[in-house]
């Protein structure tokens, strides 16, 4: 994991917040130390429309 990544997922943690992503680079973090959902890429722009 990048710096960033990790800055991300510790946030969301501490916040207990679920955090949405298009990638992979927390699935192994899902269930142990945050909650995680994917979203694919074409999705986003629905997800903006709402």
């Amino acid at each position: 994991m990048g710096k960033n990544d990790l800055w991300i997922a510790a946030t969301a943690s501490i916040l207990n917040l679920k955090l949405i992503t298009t990638d992979g680079d927390f699935d192994h973090l899902d269930g142990s130390f945050l909650s995680l959902q994917k979203i694919l890429p074409a999705e986003i722009k629905h997800h903006l429309k709402d």
